[in-house]
């Protein structure tokens, strides 16, 4: 596809960086079920009161070893209030969550709830899943306070829905950070929608869907694959996926071929993902220059990769077979979920191969799930932030709750309108 900005390539880095896609929330995405979920009393905001942190403190990271293996996944270790928008309150919150080993780890994340608790019942649940913002502990959105979740996610919490927003395993915490490592990311996504459940303060219901960008796609449609197995009970109504890293092997390729063109932006993602798999997989970098295994070793500890020079490459990993099975088998898409699925994917994605997406996509309607695939025109944010995509996708968020129908599109794509 052509290539339409290679200045929003970078690191599928926009999808996180807050206010970044520019796209104001929409005046009528209020839950179907608003009447029973609105504040019942209006009172001045407490995120106005002074006193609260703009974001927590750098050793609430790190719990103890006792805290984190007697914690279940999505039990919230600790929780600290924290600055919000007017409207809305906000705790930083670590949680009990299982790691990429199978062990007990601890996450990080924000909870945004409305500032007055629901006249009945529980406000329900959205957990976003961003994009990538680097390796290091200091890239953890949440450092950031709220302005970690973009501003039109936040204020899903005004509209009368707790959001919930996890940092990612080793994002924050102790641990490397498993990029685009889909069992790691599903559990994360997941327990955070625990945590919201399990914090009194949240006043969360025991309806949530899930919402990502970019490595957030992705990291959604693990939590959709995982659900089965992992979550069995979680009240899971829908994931949106947008513009997601499906099929790995398929984005690897056009990244490598596109490097070779002289377009390096289209390797930054996978030069982190290098350094990352290498530390926990063990697996060689042969296959990168010089400069390239320096930029990927680098980027572990930094929010993006150094410079490689003109390419990273020497040759296509996915042409060697132990990382094309690692490839394979971070792809989502390999076991049924009882779970919807929309994918928006734009055309001209700079940043993820259209063709890799809508691969995927059909490798998950071959599986027989329930998915829709949507196309629309634009670049790699265009999923979400285009003209009317912020608005479609909270009309998506809303039918989830009000238990609206999903019709797949596997047998034919839909096209959704810029």
């Amino acid at each position: 596809m052509p290539i339409r900005s290679r200045a929003t390539a970078a690191l599928l880095l926009a999808s996180l960086v807050p206010a970044a896609c520019g796209t104001k929330p929409s005046e009528s995405t209020a839950p179907s079920s608003a009447a029973s979920v609105v504040p019942s009393v209006a009172e001045p905001s407490v995120s106005a009161a002074g006193g609260l942190p703009v974001a927590a403190s750098n050793d609430l990271y790190y719990p103890s070893a006792d805290a984190i293996a007697a914690a279940a996944p999505g039990q919230v270790i600790h929780s600290v209030e924290i600055r919000a928008d007017e409207g809305t309150r906000a705790w930083f919150v670590v949680y009990g969550s299982t790691g990429l080993d199978g062990k007990p780890v601890a996450v990080s994340g924000l909870i945004v709830t409305p500032e007055q608790p629901p006249a009945e019942g529980g406000y329900p649940v959205v957990a976003w899943a961003h994009g990538t913002t680097g390796i290091a502990d200091d890239c953890a959105p949440s450092k950031s306070g709220i302005l970690g979740i973009p501003d039109f996610v936040r204020a899903l919490a005004a509209q009368g829905y707790v959001v919930t927003a996890t940092d990612y395993e080793g994002l924050g915490t102790d641990g490397i950070h498993p990029y685009l490592i889909g069992r790691s990311e599903g559990h994360s996504v997941l327990d955070s929608i625990g945590a919201a459940i399990r914090l009194p303060q949240a006043h969360a219901g025991d309806q949530a869907v899930a919402i990502g960008l970019s490595q957030g796609g992705h990291a959604a449609l693990w939590a959709a694959q995982l659900k089965p197995t992992y979550a069995a009970d979680l009240p899971l109504l829908g994931v949106f996926a947008a513009s997601p890293p499906i099929d790995l092997v398929a984005w690897e390729t056009w990244a490598y071929e596109q490097a070779g063109l002289g377009i390096v932006e289209a390797a930054a993602a996978p030069v982190l993902l290098f350094g990352v798999w290498n530390a926990v997989y063990d697996v060689p970098l042969s296959f990168l220059t010089d400069a390239g295994r320096s930029s990927a070793l680098a980027g572990r500890e930094a929010c993006g990769p150094t410079p490689f020079g003109l390419t990273p490459y020497s040759s296509d990993p996915a042409e060697i077979a132990e990382w094309r099975a690692l490839l394979v088998g971070n792809s989502p898409g390999a076991s049924m979920t009882d779970v919807p699925i929309r994918v928006v994917s734009p055309e001209d994605d700079e940043a993820v191969f259209y063709d890799s997406q809508v691969a995927g996509v059909q490798a998950m309607c071959a599986i027989g799930d329930t998915v829709e695939l949507w196309s629309i025109g634009g670049g790699h944010e265009a999923s979400i932030a285009s003209p009317g995509a912020w608005d479609e996708a909270q009309t998506w968020i809303s039918d989830r709750f009000a238990g609206v129908a999903v019709v797949s599109t596997c047998s034919a794509s839909a096209t959704l309108a810029p």
